[in-house]
């Protein structure tokens, strides 16, 4: 195990407990919604928006930057949430319910046991999603860092430039769309809809384009340092063994 003690300052491990109990709380609030309807609506609906929220943000903001972090720098952070969250999700959620009566009864009727594993997907990817989210805290997330650089407002806005090398990202990259992938899977068996296989797909094909955009980003950002995680941690297929972060964090 690293001795975190010998790591630069601001690379020890650490957790972050509001985006991670969050993230297990809304599942488990909508999946007991689901359970007292008695009928799959509301994970659904929740899997649907958000990862669909997520393929339309993605979309407008790596090929669009330098023209993000213009905008936003007199703005700030809570500007940035706002457009995310306030326009971008809650948009595209808004059209996904108002069109549900088409999409939700767009399913198929299978063995159970494809639902269990369904099921054993969604919980696991759930999971590392808490663990993965616990290591970057809401400063991090929703890409915040790419849009708020050293000297383009990240010292302003207190959002940490610091590669994260703790937690599962010893063993993978990219832990979070790891789990993109399963949780949309797992919902996709568990409540037998075509239109999250459909999802899955479209996700899968935004990720293959915005993974090169981020990874030439966050090579920029961070050089040699990143340049010498992708060497030693895989991108999607997690390694055995974790890296010891000080092959990372070299001085």
């Amino acid at each position: 195990m690293a001795d975190s003690s010998a790591l630069p300052k601001g690379t020890q491990a650490s957790w972050h407990h509001g985006p991670s109990w969050l993230w297990l709380l809304s599942f488990l609030l909508f999946i007991g919604g689901d359970a007292l309807l008695g009928r799959w609506l509301l994970l659904p609906l929740y899997v649907m928006g958000f990862y669909g929220g997520m393929v339309v943000i993605d979309l407008l903001t790596y090929p669009f930057l330098e023209r993000w972090r213009r905008w936003l720098r007199p703005r700030g952070l809570r500007a940035w949430y706002g457009v995310q969250v306030g326009l971008i999700w809650i948009g595209v959620t808004v059209v996904l319910a108002l069109l549900s009566t088409w999409w939700l009864t767009w399913r198929w009727d299978g063995p159970p046991v494809l639902q269990i594993v369904g099921g054993v997907l969604l919980a696991v990817a759930v999971g590392i999603g808490v663990w993965a989210a616990g290591q970057m805290g809401w400063a991090r997330l929703l890409l915040a860092g790419a849009i708020f650089t050293p000297g383009g407002g990240a010292e302003e806005q207190h959002v940490p430039q610091v590669l994260v090398v703790q937690g599962p990202y010893r063993h993978v990259r990219n832990p979070l769309y790891d789990t993109d992938v399963m949780i949309i899977l797992g919902a996709a068996l568990l409540t037998e809809s075509w239109t999250l296989v459909l999802l899955l797909g479209v996700y899968v094909m935004q990720l293959m384009l915005q993974i090169r955009l981020e990874e030439r980003e966050l090579l920029e950002r961070f050089g040699e340092r990143y340049a010498r995680y992708c060497v030693r941690v895989p991108r999607f297929f997690p390694r055995r063994t974790p890296v010891d972060p000080r092959e990372i964090h070299l001085r």
